[in-house]
């Protein structure tokens, strides 16, 4: 019997199971790609005490594959059954170690791994390119070999260091992908600017490119009337003041 979620369940059979698995009803899949700087940025932010883990190269990371109904999150943790087992990435590793990175310096990378597969991953067995974990994860892979938005802004003209309006954003990836996309947004409320942080693109359950218009807050979060900046490097914080010692 299917656990109560926000989520319908279907019966179907895996093949890499004996016994009926549970399938999650959703409608596309989004590939997410982070922006590590910004994402270093938010980490940062949030204690003193953070420190990050960046990409050689200004490489943008994998954040992951969602499985997502349309207009909402989720469903999320599906199977619970299908355990993540590090193991079966070793293959993997190298590879995913430069390409699907957590940022948080002094955690482990597989723990990331573990989250996104487990939420996530354990969603879309039913389809057979991301069937299993290994699988999953060299979908992941093979996608951002394929769409890697270093490449797709760079093609469209959007450089580094540089501020753009979103709708500068939007028609990059549809210039160059021929598809709506979604932008992802973190803002600095002191300094009143907004750094480049995720990217998002759909597909259908073949693993072709279709319009994320369907997603929650399609086609942004981003403060419409920012400027939105393509970091090079982590933003700076700002220091809190000095207190004086009486």
């Amino acid at each position: 019997m299917c656990r109560a979620a926000r989520f319908c369940c279907l019966t179907s059979f895996s093949k890499n199971a004996q016994h009926p698995v549970a399938v999650a009803n959703y409608d596309l899949l989004i590939f997410t790609q982070s922006w590590p700087p910004t994402s270093c940025y938010e980490w940062e932010e949030k204690s003193p005490k953070h420190e990050c883990n960046l990409p050689p190269n200004e490489e943008w990371s994998i954040h992951g594959i969602w499985p997502t109904q349309n207009h909402t999150m989720g469903p999320f943790f599906c199977n619970e059954s299908l355990h993540f087992d590090l193991a079966a990435l070793e293959p993997l590793r190298a590879k995913l170690e430069v390409k699907w990175i957590d940022v948080h310096k002094g955690g482990k990378p597989h723990e990331f791994w573990k989250h996104e597969w487990e939420k996530h991953g354990t969603c879309a067995i039913d389809i057979e390119e991301v069937s299993n974990e290994k699988k999953y994860f060299q979908k992941g892979l093979d996608l951002i070999e394929k769409y890697d938005m270093k490449g797709v802004l760079a093609q469209a003209g959007l450089a580094l260091n540089r501020s753009y309006d979103l709708q500068d954003y939007l028609a990059a990836v549809k210039k160059v992908l021929g598809t709506n996309a979604y932008v992802e947004c973190v803002r600095n409320h002191k300094k009143n600017e907004s750094y480049l942080s995720e990217l998002r693109i759909c597909f259908d359950k073949k693993f072709q490119l279709i319009d994320c218009n369907g997603i929650p807050e399609f086609p942004s979060n981003c403060k419409r009337s920012d400027k939105i900046i393509y970091p090079a490097s982590p933003p700076e914080l700002i220091a809190p003041p000095t207190v004086k010692q009486v």
